[in-house]
């Protein structure tokens, strides 16, 4: 099994755990390129994360925007490293999401491609069928409310109405006003 790895930094010669959003050093892989894309850019600090992403009936990625252009937003003009290799010993699933693997120790990756523009990667991926980004109207109301439920969630949990300049603050603020006020 072939297991990807996305990545905004270049040029690694070893991938390294580190410490999750699951609370454990981990490197995570996806079986699929395109959601191991996904995560080659940050849109948000940790400990915070915004992958919107889930999988049709036919398998292909869809990427939904939660606020209008997002995907533009988060990915034009963001380069990206896409690191593979095959299934190291002790890779696994603790988290449950589908096509997502970790490893707790370093991996030395056999191929890396660097992808200059993800927005442009990804719209010839869309027209090869294999990746769709799902528009902000097409979301519908109650995926929405459980989307605006997480952030406000967030907003209390780590007190950022107390922390206006925080990155997740601005972020919000920026694409979901309506729940900062």
């Amino acid at each position: 099994m072939t297991l990807y790895h996305g990545s905004p930094v270049g040029g690694l010669t070893e991938l390294k755990p580190f410490l999750s959003e699951h609370g454990e050093p981990y490197i995570y892989f996806a079986t699929n390129p395109l959601v191991a894309l996904l995560y080659a850019v940050k849109p948000v600090p940790k400990p915070f994360s915004f992958y919107p992403y889930g999988f049709n009936k036919e398998g292909a990625v869809v990427f939904s925007e939660y606020y209008e252009n997002a995907f533009y937003d988060i990915y034009k003009n963001k380069k990206g490293w896409l690191y593979s290799c095959a299934a190291p010993q002790g890779v696994a699933n603790p988290t449950q999401i589908n096509c997502a693997y970790t490893c707790a120790k370093a991996v030395k990756p056999d191929k890396v491609s660097e992808i200059p523009d993800l927005y442009d990667f990804f719209m010839q991926e869309q027209k090869k069928g294999g990746f769709i980004v799902k528009p902000r109207r097409e979301i519908s109301e109650k995926e929405m409310d459980f989307v605006l439920s997480e952030l406000k969630r967030d907003i209390d949990r780590y007190d950022l109405k107390n922390a206006p300049e925080h990155a997740m603050s601005v972020f919000i603020k920026e694409h979901f006003p309506s729940i900062w006020e």
